[in-house]
This record gives C-alpha cells, sequence and structure tokens, in this order.
C-alpha cells in the first residue's frame, strides 16, 4: 500500500484538494468583479493614479476645450462669472460663495437664468480662510453635476479669497475637473475688472 505524504489520511488529501479547488474558484470570481468594476471606474481609476502630475497647466485653453457642460464659481464679484457664461455658454453652474458674496450670487444666479443656464446648487463657506471647506463644497458641487449626467465640467478659481481657490483647485484635481483662472485688467475708475481685456486662462486641464 502506498504511503500518502506526511503520513495524512487520503481523507484529509481529499479535503484540502476540495478546498484548494474551492479557494482557485473564489480567486478566479475576484479577478473577474474586478475587472469589471476597473473597467466602469476607468476614468476615476486613471484620475486617481495620475493625479497631482499636472501634464496640463498654463497656457489657454484650446478653442473647442472650453464647451464645458458645466462649471463651479467661487464667488466675489458678478463682472466675472456672468463673462464667462456668456463666453462658454454650459448647460449648468454651481456656486461657492460666502455671507459677504450671497448678494452677488444671487445676481449670477438671476443672470444664469436669463441666459437659460441652470444652477445645479449653491454652497456657502463660513470660513473662506479655510481651503477644505471650498475644496469640499467644490467636491460636492462636481458630484451634483456628474449625478445629473454631466461629463465635461470646469471650476472658475478667479472668485473668493486665495484658500477658496487653492480649495476649489484641489477639489477640481481631486474629481478631475479643469481649472480655469480670467484674467483681466482693473479699471480703476469704475472699481471693477474691465472685462474687455479679459481672457481665460488654463491653471490646470485633464487630458
Amino acid at each position: 500500500m502506498t504511503q500518502n505524504l506526511f503520513g495524512w489520511s487520503s481523507q484529509i488529501w481529499l479535503y484540502l484538494d476540495q478546498s484548494g479547488i474551492m479557494v482557485g474558484d473564489g480567486l478566479m470570481l475576484l479577478t473577474f468583479a474586478g475587472g469589471v468594476y476597473s473597467w466602469l471606474k476607468r476614468k476615476d481609476i486613471r484620475h486617481w493614479l495620475y493625479r497631482n502630475r499636472f501634464p496640463d497647466v498654463g497656457g489657454r485653453f484650446d478653442d473647442d476645450a472650453t464647451n464645458w457642460d458645466g462649471i463651479v464659481f467661487t464667488v466675489s464679484r458678478v463682472e466675472v462669472p456672468e463673462w464667462v457664461m456668456k463666453q462658454c455658454q454650459p448647460s449648468m453652474i454651481a456656486l461657492v460663495e460666502t455671507e459677504q458674496s450671497k448678494t452677488a450670487a444671487e445676481k449670477i444666479a438671476d443672470q444664469a437664468a436669463s441666459l437659460n443656464i441652470a444652477v445645479s446648487s449653491r454652497h456657502q463657506v463660513t470660513d473662506p480662510d479655510d481651503p477644505q471647506q471650498t475644496c469640499h463644497a467644490v467636491a460636492a458641487a462636481l458630484k451634483g453635476m456628474r449625478d445629473r449626467g454631466l461629463q465635461r465640467l470646469a471650476v472658475d478659481v478667479t472668485g473668493g479669497k486665495t484658500p477658496m481657490s487653492l480649495g476649489a483647485f484641489m477639489a477640481a484635481e481631486e474629481q478631475g475637473a479643469d481649472t480655469l483662472y480670467v484674467a483681466s485688467a482693473f479699471d480703476a475708475k469704475l472699481m471693477k475688472p474691465d472685462m474687455t481685456t479679459a481672457s481665460i486662462r488654463r491653471i490646470s486641464e485633464v487630458s
């Protein structure tokens, strides 16, 4: 009679063989499920893999690159968001405001309505010096737009205090949205931006 390895009984080896088959089948199912998930979430995974590498920074957007479906604005003044809406004609916008810029945000929302642009959400930041608050607000605004089926999104970081712009930029990078800034001269007599000199500048573009 042939002696089994280690002197274990045939029954034990049978159990081990069956256990190995079950583990193999389980790993195969996990691999298949992982492949399906990776395919469905390929854009999110790509954004995560390439986050904070900034392959396309600075300069200007190509003309066809500014056809965004939705734009999130950090709000301080009315002139810049109004100008951007007229230039880019998005189907939807979202506003991240402070208590001080609430009136400006209301005017922007009214202007959007007159241009047949929907306002998907408004988010108020209680501490404009805390970039984390703005980061969370912008991320929520972008998610809300994507939940409504919008694909090409951008964040305008022109308005608001510097920490707000930083928080908005971080959210845009995390969510895979373009980031833009509007450069313009300032009219000292009228005490507002001279939008006749305005241009859209690229901070970061999703490749």
